[in-house]
């Protein structure tokens, strides 16, 4: 069985007002002002999650926090996609959040074999020893950033097309950065692995996507795949 989330657009996080009330109560401590999603999703034997979000907004002085955890089976398969942009370029905003904070764990059988976390947090300029640096300045020129983790069997063709693309790279000096980059770490002893991205903007990411993770295009059906890629 099979189970692919989407959203319908991307996620959009407010600056959160002082004093705003909560919709629901609750009894967790969070975060003063943060905006808070916590997810947790068991896959039973045999079963494969495709998580293909839209990325992550965040718009100016925004604080957001999010904490996902995978909980599967040793035969079953899992796809998740995190990724966040700088912002609504088209109002001057790019990397004027507050705060983004996002931790992706992958356990199987009980047994973690990944945990990527994500901090972007605009520097206090009080700290003399260093040189201020706005967030901006050390994220830029990439406008997104991205996290894909695959594992299972049937990511399996996936893993190998992207670990063969990437040990064919050539590193070599650029005279300028390029606009996309990327890396790929394997885990668990090849049954799946982490790639992180850096781009200019989230289409070139999208892009990107399309082009590489077409095994999975079999696993979710052509529309779902041309709705959630684009091609």
């Amino acid at each position: 069985m099979s189970l692919v989330l989407l959203t319908q657009g991307s996620t959009k996080v407010f600056k959160t007002r002082v004093g705003q009330r909560r919709a629901r109560p609750t009894t967790q401590q969070e975060p003063q002002g943060d905006t808070m999603q916590c997810m947790t999703v068991n896959v039973e034997s045999k079963g494969t999650l495709f998580l293909l979000p839209d990325p992550v907004t965040c718009f100016r002085s925004a604080r957001y926090s999010q904490i996902q955890t995978f909980r599967i089976a040793t035969d079953a398969s899992v796809v998740l996609l995190d990724w966040i942009t700088s912002g609504r370029k088209s109002l001057g905003e790019d990397w004027v959040l507050s705060k983004y904070f996002s931790v992706n764990e992958l356990l199987v059988e009980g047994r973690r074999v990944a945990r990527d976390a994500m901090l972007l947090e605009e520097q206090e300029d009080n700290i003399k020893a260093l040189p201020f640096r706005s967030l901006g300045d050390r994220l830029n020129p990439y406008s997104c950033y991205a996290t894909l983790i695959l594992y299972g069997p049937r990511t399996r063709a996936t893993v190998d097309h992207l670990s063969a693309r990437f040990n064919a790279i050539t590193v070599f000096k650029h005279a300028a950065r390029p606009d996309r980059l990327w890396s790929l770490t394997l885990i668990d002893d090849g049954k799946g692995c982490v790639v992180r991205m850096a781009a200019q903007g989230s289409e070139d990411v999208r892009t990107w996507l399309g082009e590489e993770l077409r095994p999975l295009c079999e696993l979710i059906g052509q529309d779902v795949y041309w709705r959630t890629f684009g091609r």
